[in-house]
Formats: C-alpha cells, sequence, structure tokens
C-alpha cells in the first residue's frame, strides 16, 4: 500500500522539476522567438525545435542511478487540469450542467532498466485507473526500430485516440472517437482505447511524423476495455475469456516540405458484441484517416466503421460509422484556432448527445448524431502551460425528432 508520506514525496519532487522545467522552456521560447523574429528560424522550424526541447526537459525532471544496479534512471511526471463545463440542453426537464472539476489528475514513473528496457506506470487520480502500466523493450530489427509492450496502454486503433490527452487541441475527444472507443452502454461500442496485452510497434517515430517511411504495429490483448484499476487486475469471467486481435499499417512523408500521415487499421473483438455484452456476439472495428501538417496549419480526417453482431437487439445486427474532421491555425505563436466536426450513424443501435459530448445532459435516444466544437488555445508555456476554451454543440435525430445540446467548456492545463 502506498503510504501518504511517499505520495508527498513524490508529489514534491514531481513539482521540483515541473517549476525548473518550465522556466527553462520559457527561456527557449523567448529565445526562438527571437532568432524566428530575426529570419533565422522559420516558423516551422522553431515549431519542431520548441517539440525536441519540450521532449528533452520532461526526461530530464529527475535522474537516479544506483550504483552497481542496472536501472538507468527515473522520471516523475504529470498533468493536471481543472476543467469548467457550462453545457444546457433543449431537452424538457433536464437540468443544464455548470460545474467545476478536475478533468485529469495524473501523476506518472517512468524507469530506464539497462539498455533496453524501461517500465511506466501512469495513474489518473481523478478517474481511478492507471493511462499506462507497462514493461517496454526497445531496439531495432536491421533498420526498423522496435518496441514490445506487456500490460496496459491504448491500441493502435482509432487515430485521435494516439493523441495524448495533454495535447489535445479541442479539449475532450470528438463525438465520433468516444461512441467507437467508450465502454458498451447498449449504445457506445468499447472497442478501442485502454487494453492488457502484449503490443508491437515498428518505426514508432513515424506515428509522431518525426520520421518517414512506412510503420506497422500488431497487438493481441483482453477483449474488454480496462476502465479502473479492478479492470486490469481482473483474471477475467466467462464473456471475456478468449483474446483480441489488433493490427495497423500507415505510411510517414512529406510533400513540399509539408508533412503528412495516412493509415488503416482493425480490431477483432470476440463475443464482446450485442446490444448488451453477452459473451457471445462479435465485434469488429476499422479506421482509415490521413494527417497533414502544414506549418502553422494542420488537418486531420478520420472514418470509422464496425460490425456488431445483434449490434441493434436480437437477431438484428448493426453496423455503426462514423466521421471526424479537424483543423487548427496558429495565428501566432501562443494563439492557436480550432475548428472540428463530427458525425455517427448509429445503424439503429441508438446514440444519445451525453454519447458523444462529455458532460452534456441528455434524455432523448437517437439514431444519428453531429457534434461542433469551436475553440481557441493559448500556450503561456508552450504545452507544458495553456489555457483552452471553445463552444460546443451537439444534436442526436431520428424520426424527424431531434435533440441538441449546447454550451462552452474552458481549461486551465499544466503537463510537466
Amino acid at each position: 500500500m502506498i503510504t501518504k508520506s511517499l505520495i508527498r514525496i513524490v508529489t514534491l519532487l514531481a513539482l521540483i522539476g515541473g517549476l525548473s522545467s518550465a522556466v527553462v522552456a520559457e527561456e527557449n521560447s523567448a529565445l526562438l522567438n527571437i532568432l524566428v523574429k530575426k529570419g533565422i528560424l522559420s516558423h516551422d522550424e522553431a515549431k519542431s525545435i520548441r517539440s525536441e526541447l519540450d521532449s528533452d526537459m520532461k526526461a530530464a525532471v529527475l535522474e537516479h542511478t544506483t550504483s552497481g544496479s542496472p536501472t538507468r534512471g527515473v522520471v516523475v511526471y504529470g498533468r493536471s487540469h481543472v476543467q469548467h463545463a457550462l453545457i444546457g440542453t433543449d431537452a424538457a426537464g433536464v437540468e443544464q450542467t455548470n460545474h467545476m472539476f478536475l478533468r485529469r489528475l495524473r501523476l506518472g514513473v517512468q524507469g530506464k532498466v539497462g539498455e533496453n528496457w524501461d517500465a511506466d506506470l501512469f495513474y489518473d487520480f481523478a478517474a481511478g485507473t492507471f493511462d499506462k502500466a507497462y514493461v517496454r523493450y526497445k531496439d531495432s530489427y536491421g533498420d526498423t526500430p522496435l518496441e514490445i509492450y506487456a500490460g496496459l496502454r491504448k491500441v493502435n486503433n482509432v487515430n485521435e485516440e494516439w493523441r495524448s490527452s495533454g495535447s489535445l487541441v479541442a479539449l475532450e475527444r470528438a463525438g465520433t472517437t468516444r461512441y467507437f472507443v467508450e465502454s458498451n452502454n447498449g449504445r457506445r461500442l468499447g472497442a478501442g482505447s485502454y487494453r492488457v496485452g502484449v503490443f508491437v510497434d515498428a518505426h514508432t517515430n513515424n506515428r509522431k511524423m518525426k520520421s518517414q517511411g512506412t510503420y506497422w504495429g500488431f497487438a493481441v490483448t483482453n477483449p474488454e476495455r480496462a476502465v479502473k484499476s479492478a479492470d486490469a487486475a481482473s483474471a477475467g469471467s466467462a464473456v471475456n475469456n478468449k483474446q483480441a486481435f489488433w493490427g495497423d499499417v500507415g505510411y510517414s512523408g512529406t510533400f513540399r516540405d509539408n508533412k503528412f500521415r495516412v493509415g488503416a487499421g482493425v480490431g477483432f473483438l470476440p463475443e464482446q458484441g450485442g446490444r448488451r455484452i453477452s459473451g457471445s456476439d462479435d465485434l469488429t472495428v476499422y479506421n482509415a484517416y490521413a494527417v497533414a501538417d502544414f506549418g502553422k496549419l494542420d488537418f486531420m480526417a478520420e472514418y470509422l466503421h464496425s460490425t456488431i453482431e445483434n449490434g441493434a437487439g436480437a437477431g438484428q445486427d448493426a453496423d455503426p460509422w462514423g466521421i471526424l474532421l479537424e483543423s487548427t491555425y496558429f495565428t501566432s505563436d501562443a494563439l492557436q484556432l480550432v475548428g472540428r466536426i463530427s458525425y455517427v450513424n448509429s445503424d439503429d443501435r441508438g446514440i444519445k448527445v451525453s454519447d458523444g459530448v462529455r458532460s452534456a445532459p441528455s434524455a432523448f435516444t437517437g439514431d444519428n448524431l453531429t457534434e461542433l466544437y469551436l475553440g481557441m488555445n493559448y500556450y503561456i508555456l508552450g504545452n507544458d502551460l495553456k489555457i483552452q476554451a471553445g463552444y460546443v454543440r451537439g444534436w442526436v435525430e431520428k424520426n424527424g425528432v431531434e435533440e441538441a445540446a449546447d454550451g462552452l467548456r474552458s481549461q486551465i492545463a499544466i503537463n510537466f
């Protein structure tokens, strides 16, 4: 059991590391801004250098070496996001959401052991679950960088899920992503996100558009999404006693000095379909995406599709699908504009506004959901300290009946 004293010590170390890295990050940012103004660096070059420096700073928060031990170092890092949601609905008799809350409160420790091994534990005290808990082996197969994971992490399915919650430009993931990956509630699919298993990734830097070429990955995991810590430690039951299989492939490259990435993936989850999981119906999910980086302007598009045995009811299969379009634009080094639209067709399985728009009140179950987000991000110290705010609107429709919810969402976020 973790003692209160240990928690205080780890938290103090994290705060010290976060404060020191923030000061250096501010100095780095000021220097890069000067170099851009003098024409020595382009905006794109400064953006790339800033990203590399941020990564290096996080890796240097805390180093510890024990004499005679193969342990090379320990890194403490964390994330704290304080959010406010003011979202109302036109549903009769349903109260609006008007609340401040800790959206994320995460603390992590990464240990490096020897040349090729490390372990990463990242716990979310706000949600009561692990964001990461794995052992990793890193090496190269010929010229191909290779990483093998054992433990809990996200599967390579649904591109928006690959973006860390600390780097989300629209505060929350799109309604399409939430409908496909979050836990099955009779409407959502639970077909992605956190799983316990074995994962293999090749050419991992390509996924972050830091290098060019083909990348691929596959995984064998438990079929159920690990929502809470108890789920990750569970020995299973009759309804999740088979493995799920995941695979993806993509290509990252450049076009006229602009970066792009395209790819596709598939996941097969045996006996995880049905309106409610009963251990007899299969679920398969597919995705295809494209990402482009034009310097100040970024763009992402993704298509999701699934086949669910008895997904709309007994004897009635369902093929829900969805699409997501998102774009961002930097008006300056500190201010970023964000626009996103997503759409889900549940194919008679059903969907509520709350299934796609987090914190939104809702009552009516429709057949399709449209979500719109318009917002801005102000980067005080790069991505390490920022303020985000935006307007969100979601509406569902079925047989000419419509219900909508809309409002404002804001957040102050620190990542150290």
